[in-house]
Parts: structure tokens; C-alpha cells; sequence
């Protein structure tokens, strides 16, 4: 038995030359390349197929690290980054994003490093660090530019349309969006449902919300057909809050009891801080106290202290609503300013009219209507600023003299209330000493009384201005521009004639082919402009009178050469605006 097995053995040696040794370790080597290839490609399978799933695909982007290459490594921090990131630790992601980009540059892997970049600008984005986030796309726009790669322009755009609605250019925000959503239609339509569904929200937030919500669901059910549920859920929150904009709160909450399921089931933290913010916003509307703060309460619990600024601010301004509301007008007014000093740190512009005014509002219903009056006055000049000079001034100027303004305010909160407290002992002892006194004091308190009255009547008057647009200037014959519910600033003598089209109006303007469209009547805008120099002259159509070139029966010609049709009703105003004979 034992000579037998020495012998195969000795067979065994002298069969194994140098070239079969060699042969055999080779294929060992590339069965192992082959094994860790192979469960490569299945732990990035597995960690795409659970990119909305925070929990599952931080465990298998952890599996990745602990391979040894830097591909492998470079994912995996990519992947539990991206998951810190949708659990609400926005500072955490953009470490492990900062770890990712140590293991690869752009001419290793171009697409990876773009995607890795872009995911840190907008982590950086959801911290209020703007400028760093903007200079990341801007940068992106221009290789996708130079490198001819239509889907890294649309990336670009989309986060800049993004970046553009903050700042209130609604205009250019659609543009953008516009032109990406037409990349990706041509190039990659998977990729398309983001930008759907940030076209959808900013049209929501034009008031455009039939538009909106038509585009909306479009993009709900386009990410459900690609399988990108979370996508999906984010829409039905955007069409909940577009209900809640016209007062159809069932129909908000049938869309948010959509999105709450997928949201838990892969445990999604952002989507489910939005998701019981807008439940608790309905609530607040329906004035159920105690249902509101308990959903309030749940999204403060789920968003990380200091990691998200923008969920933070607009919690601070619901909570802020709920307190006027329910709650201590104190502290409505300590979380409104809280809110605010957020929306100027991320330079959300847009977001400031209403925290402004319900700033105002708050002031005055805590007796101090003369900074109520103060507050409105203050916003009211500087939105005018804005609107008309946003071409000129810096987004960083604008948002000094909004915080200056508001500290002005504050400062002045302080010392009204100090001199209250002071005037009140004062008045105590001369009452007590000087009870003589009482009527004199009896008719000063009719005085202040009737002044206050004045002041609320003052205060109501402006706070209606500020609602609507067409007392933006107290002489419509000074006007040089007017601003459409669109947010687009026009020039008053580029506008040639206006057109009704259902519930949208066309603007046609000097030099430009194509209208601008903006929701709105006739009998609106008319009311906007300066009356020397529009006219309605058909139930269609408003004219700008010095691009008139001639009149007939029952026409004009503009100086372009445009005919428009006038109506009988109209033509005695036009010619005796005109000062032509019948």
C-alpha cells in the first residue's frame, strides 16, 4: 500500500515540468480574477437595485470596501454616502463623497467622478453652501460643453434651473429645465423624470397648478414604469401641496397617503420628513391643533440638527405658522426670524415674501402694528429693488439689505418694547399721584386709540398691495416695468399688443418672435398698466397706443405691420384716446 502510494507520488513529480506549473498557476489566478470580478459586479447590481433604500445600500457598499481595489472602494464610499444622504446626514455624505474622489480623478473615470461631483453639489446645496454648489455645475456645464455630452449638460441644467427658481428667476429656471428635459428625451429618457418633476414644482410654485400637476403625474407615472418609486412619491408630495395651494385638501391628502408607503417601506428619511411636513401643513389648515404638531414633531425628530438648512427652515416656518395659530405669538415670531435668516443664507429669495409677511402679520397680532407696518414697508421697497434691479446688484448685496432690514426692525422691536415698559411704571405713578389726572389721560387714550385704528387701517391697505401684484407703484404713469405672476420683469415700451388666450395671456415684445406667456386675464394685466398708453380695443386684445400706426373700421395696424381686429364697443375709446375723428 505504501510503495503503491509513493509511486503515484513519484509519477505525480515527474509529470509537473515548469510549463504545466506555470499553466496551472495562471488559471488559478484567473479563476480568482474572474470569482472577484463576478462579485463585484454583483455587489453594484445589488447596491443600484437598492439606491433608495438607505439601509441596504449603505450594508452593501460597506461588502465593497472591504475588497481591496480602488474601484471597489471608491463605490462603496459612494454608496454609503448616498445613503447618509437620504437619511437626513447631509455633512456625512459629503465625507464619504470627499473619500470616494481620493480612489479615482476625471480621466480615470470620467462618467463615476461626474456622478460622485454632482451628488456633492448638492449635498453642498441642502446646506445653504450655494456658491460651492454653483460653481461645481457651472464647471460641469462647461466640460459637458467642451466634451460634446449632451447628458452631462442636462445634468448641469437641471441643477442650475434648480439653483435659478431659489433665486426667484422663474423665467430662466423653465429654460433650463426645458432644455435638459429635450437632452434626455432624445439621449437617455430614464434620466428625464427628475427634471419632469422639477419643471412640474416650479410651475406649482408660478400657481400654474393645473399645468403643474398635469406634468406632475406625467413624471409619477414615467418613474414607476423605469422603477424609481422614491421619484415617483416625490411627485405625489408636490401634486399634495399644489391640492393644498386651492383648498382641496382631501385631494392633497389621497396623494400623500401615495407617497407616505414607499417612503417608509425603503426608509427613505428625507422623503418621510416631507412627507409628514405636508401632513402636518394640512392639518394646520383644517385646524387640528394636536394632529398638526404630532406630524410636526415627527418630521423634527427624523431631521438631523444643523445637517439639512433648507428642511430646517421650512419646519421653523411651519412650526412658526402653528404657533400664530394655536400656540404663543412669541415664539412665532423667534421661529419666522430663524426661518428667515435660513432662506437668506441659502440666498432662497423666493422664499422671503411670505415669511415677511407672515412676519408682519405676527407683529401685528402681537399688538405692535407700528413694526407690522414697518416690516411690510421695509419688504415692499426692497422686493420693488429686486424685481427691477436683480440685473444690476448682486444675489449677495440683495441679501445684506434684506437681513440689515430685518435687523432694523428687531432692533427696533427691543427698544418699542423697552420704552413700553418704561412709559407703563411712569404712567402707574402719576396715576397714583395724580388722580386728578384720569380724564386728561382718559382723552390721550381716545387719541392713541383712533391713531391705532388708523395705523390698522394703514396696515390692511399695504398688506393687500403686497398680495397684489397690480399696486406694485402707487402712479401707473411712472411705471417702467411690470412683473408677471411668472416672476419675467418686461419693459412697458416693449410690449406691442396683448392677447387673451383662455386662462393665459400672450405678450408680444419688440424684437423677440415668440410671446411671453403668463396665466392671467385681460381684465387683470389692464388693470396693471399705465392707462395713457394701453387700451383694450377687443375683447381679445390690449394695445400699447405709440405702436399704433393706423386705424380703420374695424381694424389697426401696428407699426410692425399687425392687424388687429377692433371691436365697436372699444373704437370711440381708442380714436378720442388717439384724439382721431370718428
Amino acid at each position: 500500500m505504501t510503495k503503491s502510494f509513493e509511486a503515484v507520488i513519484a509519477t505525480v513529480r515527474m509529470s509537473l515540468t515548469p510549463g504545466r506549473i506555470y499553466s496551472i498557476l495562471l488559471l488559478l489566478v484567473l479563476t480568482t480574477m474572474v470569482s472577484a470580478q463576478q462579485n463585484f459586479d454583483y455587489l453594484m447590481s445589488k447596491a443600484r437595485e437598492n439606491s433608495r433604500n438607505p439601509d441596504s445600500l449603505s450594508y452593501y457598499g460597506k461588502l465593497l470596501l472591504e475588497k481591496e481595489d480602488s474601484l471597489s472602494r471608491l463605490e462603496g464610499y459612494f454608496a454609503i454616502g448616498y445613503a447618509a444622504y437620504q437619511s437626513g446626514s447631509i455633512k456625512q455624505a459629503v465625507a464619504y463623497y470627499d473619500s470616494a474622489l481620493v480612489f479615482t480623478n476625471r480621466k480615470k473615470l470620467r462618467t463615476t467622478y461626474d456622478r460622485i461631483v454632482r451628488n456633492q453639489a448638492i449635498a453642498y446645496q441642502r446646506m445653504g453652501e450655494i456658491d460651492k454648489a454653483k460653481q461645481i455645475y457651472e464647471q460641469m456645464l462647461v466640460l459637458a460643453d467642451d466634451e460634446k455630452n449632451p447628458i452631462g449638460r442636462a445634468l448641469a441644467l437641471n441643477q442650475l434651473g434648480i439653483l435659478e427658481q431659489m433665486d426667484g428667476n422663474f423665467e430662466k429656471a423653465s429654460k433650463q429645465f426645458n432644455e435638459a428635459l429635450d437632452l434626455y428625451k432624445k439621449h437617455s429618457p430614464e434620466g428625464m423624470v427628475n427634471t419632469m418633476l422639477n419643471l412640474g414644482t416650479l410651475y406649482g410654485r408660478m400657481d400654474l397648478i393645473d399645468k403643474s400637476n398635469t406634468i406632475l403625474k406625467e413624471a409619477a407615472a414615467t418613474a414607476m414604469s423605469f422603477k424609481q418609486p422614491v421619484l415617483a412619491a416625490r411627485c405625489y408630495n408636490n401634486i399634495s401641496v399644489n391640492f393644498r395651494k386651492i383648498a382641496q385638501l382631501d385631494s392633497s391628502n389621497t396623494y400623500l397617503k401615495k407617497s407616505l408607503p414607499i417612503y417608509t417601506a425603503t426608509r427613505n428619511t428625507l422623503g418621510l420628513v416631507n412627507t409628514y411636513q405636508n401632513i402636518a401643513h394640512n392639518f394646520l389648515e383644517a385646524e387640528n391643533q394636536d394632529s398638526c404638531y404630532h406630524y410636526l414633531h415627527q418630521a423634527r425628530a427624523l431631521n438631523e440638527p444643523g445637517e439639512d438648512m433648507f428642511l430646517s427652515g421650512e419646519l421653523d416656518f411651519l412650526e412658526a405658522q402653528a404657533e400664530l395659530k394655536f400656540g404663543e405669538t412669541a415664539k412665532a415670531i423667534a421661529l419666522i426670524n430663524q426661518s428667515i435668516t435660513k432662506a437668506l443664507t441659502q440666498q432662497r429669495i423666493d422664499d422671503l415674501r411670505d415669511r415677511y409677511e407672515f412676519l408682519s402679520e405676527a407683529y401685528e397680532k402681537d399688538g405692535q402694528d407700528k413694526l407690522a407696518l414697518q416690516i411690510l414697508k421695509k419688504w415692499k421697497a426692497l422686493d420693488d429693488s429686486l424685481e427691477y434691479f436683480k440685473n444690476i446688484k448682486t444675489i449677495d448685496e440683495i441679501t445684506a439689505e434684506y437681513d440689515l432690514a430685518r435687523s432694523e426692525i428687531l432692533v427696533e422691536s427691543t427698544r418699542v418694547k423697552t420704552n413700553l415698559t418704561r412709559n407703563l411704571i411712569i404712567v402707574s405713578v402719576i396715576t397714583l399721584l395724580v388722580v386728578g389726572l384720569a380724564y386728561t389721560y382718559y382723552r390721550n387714550f381716545r387719541k392713541e386709540r383712533s391713531e391705532k385704528l388708523v395705523k390698522e387701517n394703514e396696515l390692511e391697505q399695504l398688506k393687500e398691495k403686497l398680495r397684489d401684484l397690480t399696486h406694485r407703484s402707487q402712479l401707473a404713469t411712472q411705471r417702467e416695468f411690470i412683473t408677471l405672476k411668472s416672476k419675467a420683469l418686461l419693459k412697458l415700451e416693449e410690449i406691442k399688443y396683448i392677447q387673451s388666450d383662455g386662462p393665459y395671456i400672450e405678450i408680444y415684445l419688440d424684437e423677440k418672435q415668440k410671446p411671453e406667456v403668463d396665466r392671467n386675464t385681460l381684465k387683470n394685466i389692464l388693470s396693471e398698466l399705465p392707462s395713457n398708453k394701453f387700451i383694450q380695443v377687443h375683447r381679445s386684445y390690449i394695445v400699447n397706443i405709440d405702436h399704433i400706426k393706423s386705424i380703420y373700421a374695424t381694424k389697426l395696424v401696428l407699426e410692425d405691420g399687425t392687424e388687429l381686429n377692433v371691436s365697436r364697443s372699444f373704437k370711440e375709446e381708442v380714436e378720442s384716446l388717439l384724439n382721431m375723428p370718428a
